[in-house]
């Protein structure tokens, strides 16, 4: 080791440095997992579950579903959502919507809402199930979840031919981006139906409005599956809502088995 002007520390001086220097840093660790524990936990814990989250993203909220509602979480009405065990391993309450035979297409069997307070940058996980047989819609659409933004929405999907394979696509629904599906242009990984998946979606406002720097991108299982870096957003006031609101369809059709989706965890980061 060299010092400024040149010359070499002795080695029981270098041991002594890195004594110190080790003490130290136990010391700065010591203290700081003393005062924030909870919180140093809770962000590993995030990092771990969704490694695609982007650095600086507050966590607003971490949902596992063993209740209807709560912590800021509300629901429309519905006889179609229940909390479930599911059999996966290990085993775990999780938030089942029932699609029974005779459900008509074009709605949703229930929907679970949490206010988002104008955010521009947003990142959301979500461990999904589609059971196994689905029947998909006959327009192919089978969506998932939505973010609305002060004026208008963005669509997750599942699309497909029904009985698939699947793939899924994110359809931005105001007139800025225009009636054009955003297909996996990265990776075309099919979600497996009656297995749990990991999705990730990050979405971002344009620097400024018109700039056409707004990003979507989303991964499925890890895998980086669309990847879209020049998106225009609308003029308003940014994310207002996130939407666990999974509508059949499309328009028409109707279901003539009983179908569901589960979600096990949702979690929403922003700035």
């Amino acid at each position: 080791m060299h010092s400024s002007s040149g010359s070499h520390a002795s080695t029981a001086g270098l041991a002594g440095v890195q004594i110190a220097a080790a003490a130290l840093a136990l010391a700065v660790y010591a203290c700081g997992s003393a005062v924030e524990p909870s919180r140093a936990t809770a962000a590993s814990a995030a990092r771990s579950a969704w490694p695609n989250e982007p650095a600086g993203l507050v966590t607003v909220t971490d949902r596992v579903w063993t209740e209807l509602t709560g912590n800021g979480w509300n629901r429309r009405d519905s006889d179609f959502d229940r909390i479930v065990d599911d059999d996966s391993d290990p085993p775990s309450q999780v938030l089942e919507y029932e699609y029974p035979a005779g459900f008509a297409g074009g709605t949703a069997p229930a929907t679970q809402y949490y206010a988002l307070g104008g955010r521009k940058e947003l990142f959301v996980g979500l461990e999904w199930k589609p059971s196994r047989p689905w029947q998909g819609h006959s327009t192919g659409v089978n969506k998932i979840q939505f973010v609305y933004t002060g004026s208008s929405d963005v669509a997750m999907v599942m699309y497909g031919r029904p009985g698939g394979p699947y793939e899924v696509r994110v359809m931005p629904q105001w007139p800025e981006h225009g009636d054009v599906w955003l297909v996996p242009n990265v990776s075309k990984t099919s979600p497996e139906l009656g297995r749990w998946h990991r999705i990730e979606w990050y979405l971002k406002y344009e620097t400024r409005y018109g700039d056409g720097d707004g990003v979507i991108r989303w991964w499925l299982d890890g895998a980086l599956a669309g990847d879209y870096r020049a998106v225009k957003f609308p003029r308003d006031n940014g994310f207002i809502e996130y939407q666990i609101s999974p509508t059949w369809g499309g328009v028409g059709d109707v279901k003539t088995e009983n179908d569901s989706f589960r979600f096990r965890r949702t979690y929403i980061s922003a700035r």
